[in-house]
C-alpha cells in the first residue's frame, strides 16, 4: 500500500516547523505559544483545557512556550514594553493593564499552568556528541550542574573543541565555556573542559574567524 504523498509532505512540514520551533529564541517560543493557546481564548480555564487537549498529540509547542516564557521572566534585562505586548497583543489579553507587573502576573499564572501538566522531563547529563544548537547538562569546575548550549565546533591544530555559553545568553556575548573533546568510532565520546586561558583564547579566535 503506497503513502498518500501529500499526507507525507504535510508530516514533514510540521516536522520541520517543530524542529525550527525548538530552536527558535525565547521571544519567538513565548509568543508561539501565547497565540496559539491563549489568544483564541478568553480566560485561563480554556487555556487550560486546550493545553490538556494538546498532551494527547504533541507536547513540543508546550514544552517550548514553557522554555520562553521562563526564559523571559527569568531575565531582568527583557523590557517592560516586550512582557505588556506579549500579554496585550499575542495572547489578547488587552483587559489588562498595560503595565510589567500585571505582564508578569499573567505570564506567571500561564507558567503555573503549564507547570501543572506537563510531566517532569528528566534530562540526562553528561554529552554524547557536540552539535551546534543543542542544549547540555555539564558539570562546573565547583561541580553545580549548569545548562549549557553549544555554538560552535571547532579544530585548533590536531585537536577539537565545542564552544558553550549559557542556555539563553549570547552568542556573542558568553561567557563562553570550551571543551576539548575525541571522538573514536565506537568508543564513547571523551571530553574535558578547557581551563588554560591560552588555550581557550586560540579557540575563541579560532571560532571567530
Amino acid at each position: 500500500m503506497n503513502a498518500d504523498p501529500k499526507a507525507a509532505a504535510t508530516f514533514e512540514q510540521l516536522q520541520a516547523r517543530m524542529e525550527a520551533l525548538q530552536k527558535a529564541p525565547a521571544l519567538e517560543k513565548a509568543r508561539t505559544f501565547l497565540k496559539a493557546y491563549c489568544a483564541p481564548n478568553s480566560g485561563l480555564e480554556e487555556v487550560e483545557e486546550q493545553v490538556q487537549h494538546a498532551l494527547g498529540f504533541n507536547s513540543i509547542p508546550l514544552w517550548t512556550g514553557l522554555e520562553g516564557l521562563e526564559a523571559l521572566l527569568a531575565d531582568k534585562a527583557t523590557p517592560a514594553a516586550t512582557l505588556v505586548a506579549l500579554v496585550r497583543e499575542d495572547a489578547k489579553r488587552q483587559e489588562l493593564p498595560a503595565t510589567a507587573d500585571a505582564a508578569r502576573d499573567y505570564l506567571g499564572k500561564v507558567v503555573g499552568l503549564l507547570r501543572k501538566h506537563l510531566p517532569t522531563r528528566p534530562e540526562g547529563e553528561g554529552v554524547v556528541s557536540f552539535s551546534i544548537d543543542d542544549v547540555y547538562n555539564l558539570r562546573d569546575p565547583s561541580g553545580k550542574l549548569e545548562r549549557l548550549r553549544c555554538i560552535d565546533v571547532v579544530g585548533v591544530g590536531t585537536e577539537s573543541f565545542a564552544v558553550l555559553v549559557p542556555e539563553h545568553a549570547s552568542d556573542d556575548k558568553g561567557p563562553f565555556t570550551v571543551y576539548r573533546y575525541r571522538a573514536v568510532l565506537g568508543q564513547p565520546l571523551s571530553y574535558e573542559r578547557v581551563t588554560d586561558a591560552g588555550v581557550v583564547a586560540r579557540v575563541l579566535k579560532a571560532a571567530r574567524s
